[in-house]
């Protein structure tokens, strides 16, 4: 895989997941309950400044940028799929349903792989 790719891939990701809590703020205003535990604005806050983590590999600057990849593996790895299969077992009324849940782990499964990836250089310049 290019690096070009799996950038845009990435950022496909970082717009999954804006996407998701948008529609997580709009869930709450309506009914009053987001659709997880995960208040929209600091999850949408949280994909915003992962969007900004990718600047430096579209700049050149790999090292810079898999090394912050590899944080976003630390934190969005534990934040997004960690924390949420744990709550979703012993928490499921945190969530508006079990799939709406899985729906958002598995956006972040997929943001973990393509992390993964990237601070593993496991691309072609």
């Amino acid at each position: 895989m290019t690096l070009r790719t799996l950038l845009q891939l990435q950022f496909l990701y970082a717009g999954l997941g804006l996407l998701f809590n948008w529609a997580s703020f709009w869930a709450a205003l309506d009914s009053g309950q987001p659709l997880t535990s995960t208040p929209p604005a600091q999850g949408a806050l949280a994909m915003t400044l992962y969007g900004l983590c990718l600047l430096p590999g579209y700049f050149g600057a790999h090292l810079t940028y898999r090394w912050l990849m590899g944080a976003a593996i630390l934190v969005l790895g534990y934040g997004g799929v960690v924390k949420h299969v744990l709550l979703l077992q012993s928490s499921p009324e945190l969530y508006s349903s079990v799939a709406v849940g899985a729906a958002g782990i598995a956006i972040n499964v997929f943001g973990l792989y393509l992390n993964a990836r990237a601070a593993l250089g496991m691309f072609r310049s």
